[in-house]
């Protein structure tokens, strides 16, 4: 009777993400009907969010569970937060953008070559549903600082409103403030050290 319901949720699981994944090639489990465990499966895949679902990539294998494809999930996770340089600590993930990645000089506008970077920071905040994410903009110290200033807020809501617009992330989990040229990591000295200071932080709480 074990198996006969690890069939059947992993039935309910199946279907769920049938517009990404191959169904299983078992025929349909035809055994008794156990509607707690049926209930469990779906509730499992309710926790994944639409967009989650849409992102598993993998096998479906007969087990008692879920896929092995949520596992792919988590790898993918861990790969975005390496191509990025994340840093983790127990409540949050942090990662450093260069502006000069995600704009032209002096504008607010992400440029199309950033998608892959900001997809990267849709997946890992995703990781985290009960969390949330702050975008902190920041320049250097070339210019007028209340333009830097403006500049920076500019820039940080343009992330956001990518974010929302093309990744289709919640706007009540995402915040956005400028901090113009007040928090340099490097001299503003040099070339290098300009560069370094233009940049968007995200700032992700892991929530509970």
């Amino acid at each position: 009777m074990a198996a006969g319901r690890g069939r059947r949720c992993l039935g309910a699981v199946t279907l769920a993400l049938v517009p990404v994944l191959a169904a299983s090639a078992d025929p349909p489990y035809a055994g008794p009907w156990d509607p707690a465990t049926e209930a469990a499966a779906e509730a499992a895949v309710a926790r994944l969010g639409a967009r989650r679902a849409i992102d598993v990539n993998g096998a479906v294998v007969t087990v008692i569970g879920l896929t092995a494809g949520v596992t792919a999930t988590v790898q993918q996770v861990k790969q975005a937060m390496q191509d990025l340089g994340a840093k983790e600590t127990d409540l949050e993930v942090h990662v450093e953008l260069p502006a000069d990645v995600l704009f032209d000089f002096d504008k607010a506008d992400i440029r199309s070559d950033a998608a892959a970077a900001l997809g990267k920071v849709a997946t890992i905040i995703r990781a985290y549903p009960s969390g949330s994410a702050n975008l902190e903009g920041h320049t250097d110290s070339k210019g007028d600082d209340a333009y830097n200033q403006r500049l920076s807020e500019r820039r940080a809501e343009s992330v956001r409103r990518w974010l929302i617009d093309r990744e289709r992330l919640d706007p009540s989990r995402l915040g956005a403030r400028g901090l113009g040229e007040s928090r340099p990591v490097a001299s503003n000295d040099t070339d290098a050290g300009r560069q370094k200071n233009r940049r968007v932080e995200v700032v992700i709480r892991k929530g509970r």
